[in-house]
């Protein structure tokens, strides 16, 4: 999906929220999958525009023609930007095993190493169909110049929503409500200052993810693919799970010889001006 002409972007990001407004209907049909979107980004997106939307989503087990009946309520929603402000095209594809969709349009292999500002936020059904949605999303889409890139993953076709109570689980609870993990970073050219780079990372932690915290306030991020600024980190990364994973930290590694900024234990330790840990 992408505008006809940048003065169709006002139109792109609406139709942009139509599609995350329909995240939850769509993972309860058993869709899942990754996706990305960018707002006049540094290079093209879509065909030649450097605005635009891509998202293989795939369901598992159904036939074309069913998969076409439960995103066709969203389809109908987007008929109408289709060529009169957006460019939208949908191709169905159909795989025999997940390896073989899988090589196909998931297995490019990216750069290794690149950097960036990140943070993310698991997002429920109440934050997607919600009247702060629009604004996350302009805000997210970020400033001319600014080339920001926010990632999209459907989650799992309901399936986290399963085990929902599994004592043995440290999953952050968050994922157990949540239809959808929301990225958005911006990264850098080599030679960028630390001041440069600061700046970017203040944008991230404290406009941006913000915005994704302030429609979804409970339900965290994955601690994989957050941000390491977070202030909330304990609460954002592990939820309710915090105490009972305290007590096993306690218990195993009473002495704390295992840390990282934003573990379990980690709130008990600072770095003093040289960067050695101290006991706090």
């Amino acid at each position: 999906m992408a505008p006809l002409t940048d003065a169709n972007i006002p139109e792109f990001m609406e139709a942009l929220a139509v599609l995350y407004s329909s995240y939850p209907d769509l993972n309860d049909g058993g869709f899942s999958g990754y996706g990305s979107w960018m707002v006049q980004s540094y290079a093209p997106v879509v065909g030649s525009s450097t605005t635009g939307y891509n998202h293989a989503l795939a369901i598992m087990g159904n036939t074309t023609t069913e998969a076409q009946t439960i995103f066709a309520p969203v389809a109908a929603k987007l008929a109408p930007y289709n060529g009169t402000s957006l460019s939208i095209t949908t191709t169905y594809y159909s795989f025999p095993t997940y390896a073989s969709y899988y090589s196909t349009l998931s297995g490019g292999q990216g750069p290794v190493g690149s950097e960036a500002a990140l943070g993310s936020r698991l997002l429920d059904r109440a934050s997607l169909t919600g009247s702060g949605l629009k604004t996350m999303l302009n805000i997210t889409a970020g400033n001319p110049g600014e080339f920001t890139v926010n990632n999209v993953c459907v989650v799992g076709g309901g399936q986290v929503f399963k085990d929902a109570t599994d004592p043995n689980s440290g999953v952050n609870p968050g994922w157990r409500t949540s239809y959808v993990h929301n990225i958005v970073a911006r990264g850098w050219a080599p030679g960028t200052s630390a001041s440069e780079k600061a700046a970017i990372h203040a944008d991230i932690t404290n406009i941006k993810t913000q915005a994704m915290k302030d429609i979804a306030p409970t339900t965290g991020c994955y601690m994989n693919e957050a941000d390491r600024f977070d202030a909330d980190y304990l609460k954002d990364y592990y939820g309710a799970n915090v105490p009972k994973l305290q007590s096993v930290k306690a218990k195993y590694d009473p002495l704390m010889v295992f840390y990282c900024p934003t573990c379990i234990g980690s709130d008990q330790w600072g770095e003093d001006s040289t960067g050695r840990l101290c006991h706090t």
